[in-house]
This record gives structure tokens, sequence and C-alpha cells, in this order.
């Protein structure tokens, strides 16, 4: 499967064959033996990765009757062998054990939609980035390493199409934000530190309605007041619940009229009462559709919000003086 980590692509291989992926793991080398057998027998973290040197790639290809240029194209950390500093004693096929979240996101896929490209329901882990978590069959592909090994549940989002519509809405900004050179990795986590401080405050609100309705719809149960966190998968269920925001605040974050807007309130051409946050802030809170969000915005001062804000006014200051 494209994305796939390399060590869960060995297992699969291995079950194949009958056996366990530390026993096929045998026909390698192994240079950082230790920690990779702490790893085959902490089964219920789901974050193992290796990666291979020319010579384990060559080995792994044959094994597997996949060629070599299809497997570097399927499994992201084919490449990562390269920086590898392979010691010279040790000859032949070698492996080295890492941790997959070093090299990225990882999730565990939808059984599903692996039964539909295996011919299995297999367990998969891939790297997927949050702002692609949601797989064809609306079920919301959580993290791995956050449940046990054969325990894994999914979440149906099919009762919140507004989640689907916003990874939707995701390419077409980072067609966007690469022509204008934005780093998108920065954006989405500029934007995701945002709203993950505005979850950790809106059990506060009052006017809240949204994230209480969502996490309704999704979980089958009413959303106590400041009580989200109970109510189960809670990573998931959090970072599902909240995508659309984040994706409309990064919208906002790479929008040249929004970056202008800051630039001129700091520029000393804001309106009086405003606030430290400007007239950004309450534009952003009519984007995210809580108008009553801007003036409590305007007033937190150490926010991740307020930090780019600073930083966009900053650059201006600095592109001034040059």
């Amino acid at each position: 499967m494209g994305g796939e980590t390399t060590w869960s692509f060995l297992c699969r291989l291995a079950a194949g064959y009958g056996i366990d992926g530390a026993v096929l793991l045998g026909w390698w080398r192994q240079v950082n033996r230790a920690s990779g057998r702490t790893r085959c027998q902490d089964r219920s973290t789901g974050v193992a990765e290796v990666v291979f040197d020319p010579a384990g790639q060559q080995l792994l290809a044959q094994l597997s009757g996949v060629p070599a240029v299809t497997l570097a194209r399927a499994l992201p950390s084919w490449d990562q062998g390269a920086g590898v500093p392979w010691p010279g004693r040790l000859e032949g096929a070698r492996v080295c054990w890492k941790d997959a979240r070093t090299l990225g996101a990882v999730a565990v896929a939808c059984r599903l939609c692996t039964a539909r490209r295996t011919g299995r329901p297999v367990r998969v882990v891939r790297y997927l980035p949050l702002w692609s978590r949601v797989c064809p069959h609306q079920r919301w592909q959580s993290d791995a390493g956050t449940e046990r090994v054969g325990a894994e549940r999914w979440l149906d989002v099919g009762s919140c199409p507004e989640i689907s519509r916003a990874q939707q809405r995701w390419p077409v900004l980072a067609r966007r934000a690469a022509c204008r050179g934005q780093d998108l990795a920065q954006v989405f986590a500029v934007s995701r530190a945002v709203v993950l401080r505005w979850w950790g405050q809106a059990p506060a609100w009052e006017a809240e309605r949204i994230w209480p309705d969502r996490l309704s719809r999704l979980t089958d149960r009413p959303a106590a007041a400041g009580r989200w966190g109970e109510a189960g998968w809670d990573s998931a269920v959090r970072d599902a619940i909240t995508l659309p925001e984040v994706i409309t605040v990064a919208y906002a974050l790479t929008d040249p009229a929004c970056i202008r807007m800051v630039r001129a309130d700091h520029a000393g051409t804001r309106p009086d009462g405003w606030g430290p946050g400007g007239r950004f802030v309450h534009h952003l809170g009519q984007r995210v559709e809580r108008p009553w969000l801007g003036p409590l915005l305007s007033v937190d001062y150490t926010s991740p919000l307020q930090d780019w804000i600073n930083d966009v006014a900053l650059s201006r200051h600095v592109q001034a003086t040059t």
C-alpha cells in the first residue's frame, strides 16, 4: 500500500510465509539489535520502522517479488538508509531500526481499505499526515501506537460531512501555499497549535456550540460541559473534530489579504478599540463561524495565534528597515 511503513510491509510479507516479522528479519544483519529486539517484543506500539542498506533493499525485493523501483515509490522510508552510518565490520544485507514517528505521522490504515488493496483485511501502518486521515469509507485513521495491536478502532466521520469537506479543501490550499513559497508543514503546525489552544479553552466558552454538536454526532453521546476529554479515543476524536477549523485557520494564515491586515494593524493604522490582536482576530472569528470569538482572542496575549501575529508584524518591520 502506498505510504506504508517498511516494517508494516515486512510483517505482512512474513505472514505470507507463515512466520513472524522478527523471524524474517533474521535474513538481515541488524546494526542496532538491542533496540530492535525491544521493538519486536513490544508489539503494542505499532510505530517501529526499519531501513536497509542497498544490499538489504535488494534482498527485500527478492523475498517479496516486488521490484526495488516499485518499493521505492510505495515505501516512504526506502531512501532513509542513505543517512545511516553503516558499520564497515558488518557485511551483507543490513537493517537499522528507527521510530517511524521521527520520519512522519503514522496511522493504522482502515481495514476496509487494506482489504480492497491487498485482498485481505490485515493490519497496515502508513505514513499519513493529519490533513489526509479520512479514508474513502469515511473512517478517521487514528495515530499508530495509541491502542494495542489487534484492538484498533476507527472513528466513523460520516455523520460529520464537514470533516471530509475540510480534507478536500487542503490540496487547494497546498497548491496556493506552494506557489507562494510557504512551508506547508509549518503552516499546518501553526494552524493546529492555534486551534488546539482553543480546544483547551472551549469547555469554558458558553457560546461554543459547534464542537459539542460535532462531538455528539461522532460519539453518539451528549458532550458534557467541561468534560470533553472523557469522550473516549481522546486524540482521534479531538483531531477529527478540529480539522475543519484547522484548515480554515490555515487558509487565513496564508491569505495575503489577512497578512496585509495584520501588518497594517501594527503599522499605526489600526482603529482604536480592536485590542492587541487587531482587526485580524475578529475577522478570524467570523471565518470559523464564531463571531463572538474575536474579543476573546484579542486579550489572549500569549497564544500561538498572537505569536504568529507578532512574527508577521516583525517581518514587516524588518523589511521596512532593510
